[in-house]
């Protein structure tokens, strides 16, 4: 049986969700579980691959969202990593939440095998190993409702204050054009704080718009008390393939291959087209 240990599945209850389900491990008890693992069992695990250990970050919707009280993860990218398992044949086990960045240098040097949900960078490439997009990503232009500006090129967004998520990248090429040519501020690193400084920063126009995932700011507006002002203009800065990234040194990099060939496997069968649909466009 393969366990999928801090994964939650959307519509668990639905026949076509049968392939999949909740692994509830306390945090105290999964904690201690990767005390156990060290010693010999950590030395033992870098000959053989018996788990993927896979991270990610914890409020992108819809790609990876994780529970800050239970840490359990849902989105399009932790159902494709468990279905991945499955078919290859191999636990799934999401790590305790941390830092995107220090996931990286755990990724980097093998203490980690997979994060989901990355854009494609050149500097990303040269490390690790990258999954074909598993889904595309709009990136938007969020403002206060009655602050709207003419946007049809990136060059609109110069001389307006522009604010972002903390160590955020929205591909390469955009994430170079604003560190030459725009006002650009990042913001709280932790999505609770950058739902509330985002909001403040705007509703006070002391930001003229804020860049995000177009599902994702959707996503906020839906739900955050007097997010219901701010409004997404139509034209997208960039549309990105969102991907995994695998370690180039973890013990389970030779199973790359055949994680790859069952991803496009699961997009000639129309399996993630359907997970998509149950994070349809907020409101809809």
């Amino acid at each position: 049986m393969v366990r999928n240990s801090g994964y939650m599945c959307p519509n668990c209850n639905t026949p076509f969700r049968s392939w999949t389900w909740i692994f509830r491990l306390p945090g105290v008890l999964l904690t201690a579980f990767l005390m156990l693992a060290g010693g010999q069992g950590s030395a033992q695990a870098a000959e053989r691959c018996d788990t993927i250990r896979v991270n990610g970050t914890v409020d992108w919707y819809p790609v990876i969202m994780r529970s800050s009280d239970t840490g359990l993860a849902s989105g399009v990218l932790p159902a494709t990593m468990v279905e991945l398992g499955r078919r290859v044949g191999i636990d799934v086990i999401f790590q305790p939440i941390t830092p995107f960045k220090r996931q990286l240098v755990q990724l980097e040097n093998g203490s980690l095998d997979a994060v989901l949900g990355a854009y494609w960078t050149k500097e990303r490439a040269e490390k690790f190993q990258y999954s074909s997009s598993v889904l595309d990503d709009e990136v938007a232009i969020f403002v206060l409702k009655g602050k709207e500006f003419p946007l049809s090129k990136r060059s609109d967004l110069v001389g307006r204050l522009g604010i972002r998520p903390f160590g955020g990248s929205y591909g390469e090429d955009f994430d170079q054009y604003a560190r030459e040519h725009l006002a650009m501020q990042e913001i709280a690193p932790v999505p609770t704080d950058f739902r509330r400084d985002m909001l403040a920063m705007l509703l006070n126009e002391n930001a003229d718009y804020a860049v995000l995932g177009r599902f994702h700011g959707l996503k906020i507006i839906e739900e955050g008390e007097g997010a219901d002002q701010l409004i997404d203009l139509e034209w997208p800065v960039v549309s990105n393939g969102v991907h995994i990234l695998f370690s180039r040194k973890s013990p389970c990099a030779h199973l790359f291959d055949r994680f790859e060939e069952q991803l496009k496997k699961l997009w000639a069968e129309g399996w993630i087209e359907s997970v998509l649909a149950d994070y349809r466009r907020p409101g809809q």
